[in-house]
C-alpha cells in the first residue's frame, strides 16, 4: 500500500498532517528487549501509561530468507532496487546489531515496518519511540531525509497519521532518539509503525518502543480524522 501512495502523491498534496513535528529525546531507554512474538494483548489498563508489546523491538531477532529482521517489513517505491535493508553490527545503539538502510538506487523512497492490531487501543494516544542515526540524507520532494512514522490505518487505509517527512533527519547525525505521538480513531483496525528513508543516504534503526497513555479522566473516545489526501501507506 506504501509504494501506491507515494508513487501517486505530489509534495502539494501531503498535507499538514505529514508535516507533524518529532521531539527529539537524547534519552537513555532500556536495552533491547529479547525478540520473539509478543504476549497476548489486552485491552490496557486506562489509568497507566504502558508499553504496547512489538515483536523485536531490539533488532536483534533471526533474519529472514527475506533479509529482513523478525517481525519487520520492508517496502520500497516500485522500480529497480533502490534500498537495502541490512542488519549492522557496527556500532548498534545496543545489543549486537541495529537495521541499516541504504538508498543505491534512483527510487524515491524506501521503508521498513510493523504493524500491530489496533482494537485494544482506539479512543487512546500512542507515543511511538526509535533511536535512529544518518550518514549523508538528502531528502527529495517527497522528505527531507529519514524519519519515523506512526499510522493509524483503517482496513488498510490511514485514518489518522503522524510522520516524519518535512522535519525528517538530513545529513549526518549519531544516535538520538525520537518520538511520535498519535491519537488513534475509534474505527482503525491496525497500528503501523517504522522508518521512511527518502532519497540518497543511509539511515540506522534501533531500539523501538510503543506505549500508549493514560486515558483522560472523563474524555470521549477519538473522533475518526478524515484520511489524508495521500491515501494508503
Amino acid at each position: 500500500a506504501l509504494a501506491a501512495v507515494l508513487a501517486a502523491a505530489s509534495p502539494a498534496a501531503l498535507g499538514p498532517a505529514l508535516a507533524s513535528p518529532s521531539i527529539q529525546l537524547p534519552l537513555e531507554l532500556p536495552k533491547a528487549q529479547a525478540s520473539g512474538p509478543p504476549a497476548a494483548r489486552q485491552p490496557p489498563d486506562p489509568k497507566e501509561r504502558a508499553a504496547v508489546p512489538l515483536v523485536n523491538p531490539g533488532l536483534e531477532g533471526r533474519i529472514a530468507s527475506t533479509g529482513e529482521p523478525e517481525g519487520w517489513m520492508t517496502i520500497q517505491h516500485a522500480g529497480e532496487v533502490s534500498y537495502t535493508f541490512t542488519p549492522d553490527h557496527d556500532e548498534p545503539r545496543s545489543g549486537e546489531r541495529s537495521l541499516r538502510v541504504d538508498n543505491v538506487g534512483s527510487e524515491p523512497y524506501g521503508a521498513v515496518y510493523q504493524t500491530i492490531d489496533a482494537a485494544p487501543y482506539r479512543g487512546r494516544t500512542l507515543v511511538f519511540s526509535a533511536w535512529m542515526k544518518t550518514k549523508d540524507t538528502r531528502g527529495n520532494r517527497f522528505g527531507k531525509g529519514a524519519g519515523l512514522k506512526l499510522h493509524a490505518m483503517k482496513n488498510g487505509y490511514p485514518s489518522a497519521v503522524k510522520q516524519m517527512r518535512r522535519d525528517a533527519i538530513d545529513g549526518t547525525t549519531g544516535w538520538t532518539r525520537y518520538q511520535l505521538e498519535l491519537a488513534v480513531p475509534p474505527d482503525a483496525t491496525q497500528i503501523e509503525v517504522g522508518l521512511n528513508l527518502f532519497g540518497p543516504g543511509t539511515a540506522w534503526l534501533d531500539d523501538v518502543a510503543l506505549e500508549v497513555l493514560p486515558a483522560k479522566s472523563g474524555s470521549a473516545p477519538t473522533p475518526a480524522e478524515p484520511p489524508p489526501a495521500v491515501g494508503p501507506m
